[in-house]
């Protein structure tokens, strides 16, 4: 008896288009736009922080009502963020990004023609595109972290957060410091509108949304547009528990940030101090370069230390220079303490969001990026709180550092016990199995 010889052709699996890996030609040049366009958000986010909650005051409202559209400000952002993921799947990416840089155009524009008009600022904010400060919660900003990570393989992947985030927060710093300058400048009012502040730095970021159009439009696709119909769940199993772990971490920490976010910063100093836009900005020029430099030495940290160790251990001591910051007798002095503290408090910033990119699959990186941005909304929670701490005065003036400091400190602390285990693919060893169940498998860079 002769056995038939059977030959069988196996073939790969097909790879679905939302899990293919992204082509890499077109990589360094997504990269480089992505890091300009971080830039350019960042100088009129770095004008708009010195001048909105002093514009809003000097509208007519009070020190609670200012903190309260600045929370409502990033509800907008969050809500917008949480729907990025969808709208990328039924309209592409390219369509979410002009969607977005028109809605932060249309913001600014609307809070130059009438900021003493309740609803017409109302309107604005929800807008999502109003980002008042260093921490970018906005829906660009997600989407721009997605973008970031498919043009990147995982060797290269923190050091490309590190250069994007540091290129914005250098536009920050430079925006901060124009904004006196531009505050300045007197521009002509159309006859029709009323009368009101006007400061040039919101008009000046609704012409930074118009200009961001095209550029987003430069980008080259490096993945392929995923179909609405391909997930029908928001993440998938193995990523659900880890993003939502991670998110309610960062909604915390934002809480935190949203006490001392940069524009109730410089509305406290102006209340406390008396100094001109100048002068705060320059102080925050400084905040932002510091922080901007120490972005550099985050990657080194990141490759020695790992990704968890160097957000928790540079974040730990700048929570205490927070506190520290309340209790300053001068300008000068809160000052240095503020860029003290800004030299350290953002190096968990490129590694927080290469983490999270890098600890789920590709399919689930839009998401992820959705949801935990969309959790740093918490800061809104925030700004309220500083800005009754603001209108009672005297020594609760310290209240929103003093809070914020500790709730800082409780979050790094939460999130070195719950994320230590869980490494990035580049953090384990090539023998050693998935840190955690909850780990991507091969092929998430």
């Amino acid at each position: 008896m002769v056995a038939a010889r059977v030959e069988v052709n196996v073939s790969p699996p097909a790879i679905p288009p939302e899990e293919a890996v992204s082509p890499r030609r077109n990589s360094g040049r997504n990269r480089g736009l992505l890091s300009a366009t971080r830039a350019l958000r960042g100088f009129g986010a770095g004008a708009l922080s010195i001048v909105l909650a002093i514009e809003l005051a000097s509208a007519g409202y009070s020190s609670l009502l200012v903190g309260g559209l600045l929370g409502l400000a990033m509800a907008g952002a969050s809500i917008w963020s949480l729907l990025v993921p969808r709208m990328e799947r039924r309209i592409g990416r390219g369509g979410v990004f002009t969607l977005g840089s028109l809605a932060l155009g249309a913001g600014g524009l609307l809070l130059w023609l009438d900021a003493m008009s309740l609803a017409l600022v109302v309107v604005a904010l929800l807008l999502g595109g109003i980002v008042a400060g260093a921490s970018d919660i906005s829906p660009l900003g997600a989407l721009e972290q997605t973008a970031l990570a498919d043009a990147t393989p995982d060797r290269l992947r923190t050091v490309s957060f590190s250069q994007y985030n540091l290129l914005g927060y250098v536009g920050n710093a430079l925006g901060a410091l124009a904004a006196g300058p531009i505050s300045g400048i007197a521009l002509a009012v159309p006859p029709g509108l009323p009368p009101g502040p006007r400061d040039t730095a919101l008009l000046l970021y609704a012409l930074i949304g118009v200009g961001l159009v095209p550029a987003y439009a430069s980008l080259v696709p490096t993945a392929p547009r995923r179909s609405a119909s391909v997930r029908r769940v928001p993440l998938s199993p193995a990523s659900r528990s880890l993003i939502l772990s991670l998110s309610g971490l960062f909604s915390v920490d934002a809480f935190g940030g949203g006490l001392i976010v940069n524009s109730m910063v410089a509305y406290y100093l102006e209340v406390r101090f008396h100094p001109p836009v100048s002068e705060l900005g320059v102080v925050f020029f400084a905040g932002s370069l510091a922080a901007a430099l120490s972005l550099v030495a985050a990657v080194p940290l990141a490759r020695r230390f790992g990704l968890i160790n160097t957000m928790v251990f540079t974040h730990l001591p700048s929570s205490i220079l927070l506190v520290a910051f309340a209790f300053t007798p001068t300008l000068v002095l809160s000052g240095t303490v503020w860029v003290a503290r800004a030299s350290l408090s953002q190096m968990d910033v490129p590694t927080r969001q290469s983490y999270t990119q890098a600890v789920v699959p590709v399919a689930d990186r839009a998401t992820a990026a959705g949801y935990t941005t969309a959790a740093r909304s918490a800061q809104m929670l925030g700004a309220p709180v500083t800005g009754a701490f603001l209108g009672i005065g005297g020594p609760w003036l310290a209240g929103p550092f003093v809070l914020a400091g500790a709730v800082k400190v409780v979050y790094d602390l939460a999130l070195y016990r719950r994320f230590r285990p869980i490494r990035p693919p580049e953090e384990q060893a090539p023998s050693s199995p998935p840190s955690s169940p909850s780990a991507p498998g091969p092929g998430s860079g």
